[in-house]
């Protein structure tokens, strides 16, 4: 997800937000397993990185915050996924 940058924000604190956003997703992602493709859903790692990028310099719209992530996840899909079709 890309934020924009606040110029009269703390930095630190617009990356936290931006981090904690992801993690709300991430803590949705097993509900919308189980919804879809899964009896069970355990989340078992999250990573996230977070890049600054200027775009002031080249003429762009400003600088902005970059969050990106990855979950692991154990799943036990549902029986019927593994049952050919009729």
């Amino acid at each position: 997800m890309t934020l924009p940058v606040k110029d009269d924000e703390d930095m630190a604190v617009q990356q936290q937000a931006g981090i904690r956003s992801f993690y709300k997703i991430a803590s949705g992602s097993c509900a919308m397993v189980l919804e879809a493709i899964a009896d069970s859903c355990e989340i078992t790692s999250v990573t996230t990185n977070v890049n600054a990028r200027d775009r002031h310099n080249n003429g762009g719209a400003g600088s902005q915050i970059t969050v990106t992530g990855q979950i692991g996840m154990k799943v036990k899909f549902k029986a019927s996924l593994g049952k050919p079709a009729p």
